[in-house]
């Protein structure tokens, strides 16, 4: 029994003594400090608001077509001869050919007749004339001596007096004069001229073919002078004016023109949610444009006064950016002036301020920036 409680003891004073040991030599081991991470400022790329005036480029592309379009009708009957010019479909002109022939012997030995008959009128008045009026005589007589057959009739000359008047209408002077000068116009409804450079797109009777009143006889269009119309953002159309210098090129921007900015419509498309602004080009032999053909228009704008320009891709929510503000980051408001395919024009932030021109990704107000 004395033996089992020697080993108790003797245990428990082993327990004893190490835990004293391990408080001891717990005791004299150093706690270690803690230590504070250093924060590593985050580099953002920013510019410092500098308000000046910016000029930018709207461009967009449209189909060329031609300045004139004109449906020749036929205002009188008759069988149609050739022109000047073949009357062919793609056959060009140039301004002044004939274009069409419609018979006119017929007409024109009319009217030969009807002057004839009108020389033999004023011939036959000029002796009582002569007596009546003798201040006034030699300006009929210089009237009759103008008149020609084969001639348009010259100018009726002034009538000073009713009593005049009254003599030369009671001979039917006056009458036959105006009935003539109606047929001249009629005889020049037979011949067409072409009014400007132009081409035939369409032709509707060719020659051998009976033309009659009200009949379509072709149609054409002016080559020397095009028009562009561009279809421009309803935002965009504000910076755009009338005599406006536009430059122009092809497709591939291979080539290039330049245009004027002749007028914008007033409404806007349905479909496209676009205003069409209209660009004269001159056509030149060099470097020809074709109706039909799709161009690029460039359009130089101008925001004068109070305005800068950013990356888009350095705003968001619609109109907020990063500015910085004693190292750390803080959100602004922008006004949005101009939005560009790749940029904004904007002010609404004092001059000097620093803004972050790249977009961040996973930035917050109150983080730490370098600029660079």
């Amino acid at each position: 029994m004395q033996r089992k409680l020697i080993v108790v003891i003797t245990i428990i004073a082993i327990l004893a003594i190490s835990f004293l040991a391990m408080s001891y030599f717990t005791g004299l081991k150093k706690t270690p400090e803690t230590e504070t991470p250093e924060v590593i400022a985050r580099k953002v790329q920013a510019l410092a608001v500098d308000y000046e005036q910016v000029s930018y480029t709207i461009s967009s592309t449209g189909r060329l077509g031609s300045q004139s379009y004109v449906d020749i009708i036929s205002e009188v009957q008759g069988e149609i001869l050739p022109g000047n010019v073949p009357l062919k479909k793609g056959q060009r002109f140039r301004k002044g050919d004939l274009l069409i022939r419609i018979y006119d012997e017929i007409t024109d030995y009319n009217l030969k007749a009807a002057k004839s008959r009108y020389q033999n009128s004023i011939a036959n008045i000029l002796p009582d004339f002569k007596i009546d009026f003798p201040e006034d005589y030699q300006k009929i007589k210089d009237f009759f001596d103008q008149l020609k057959i084969n001639e348009p009739l010259p100018e009726l000359p002034v009538i000073n007096s009713d009593q005049q008047r009254i003599f030369l209408a009671s001979r039917n002077i006056l009458n036959d004069y105006f009935s003539i000068k109606s047929s001249e116009i009629q005889l020049s409804k037979h011949r067409i001229f072409a009014p400007f450079n132009g081409t035939f797109t369409s032709v509707n009777l060719e020659v051998g073919s009976i033309a009659s009143p009200g009949s379509r006889l072709a149609r054409i269009i002016n080559t020397g002078m095009l028009e562009l119309e561009i279809p421009v953002a309803v935002s965009d159309v504000k910076w755009i004016t009338k005599g406006d210098k536009v430059k122009v090129t092809s497709g591939d921007e291979a080539e290039e023109w330049t245009g004027t900015v002749v007028r914008k419509a007033d409404y806007v498309d349905s479909q496209s949610q676009s205003v069409s602004i209209f660009i004269s080009v001159q056509n030149k032999s060099d470097n020809p444009l074709y109706e039909g053909q799709y161009l690029k228009a460039w359009f130089k704008g101008k925001i004068t006064g109070q305005a800068m320009e950013i990356p888009r891709r350095a705003v968001f929510n619609s109109n907020e950016v990063f500015i910085v503000i004693d190292s750390t980051l803080k959100k602004a408001e922008i006004n949005i002036l101009k939005i560009n395919q790749k940029s904004m024009i904007f002010n609404g932030l004092d001059e000097g301020v620093y803004v972050v021109v790249e977009p961040l990704i996973n930035a917050s107000e109150g983080t730490m920036v370098e600029i660079y």
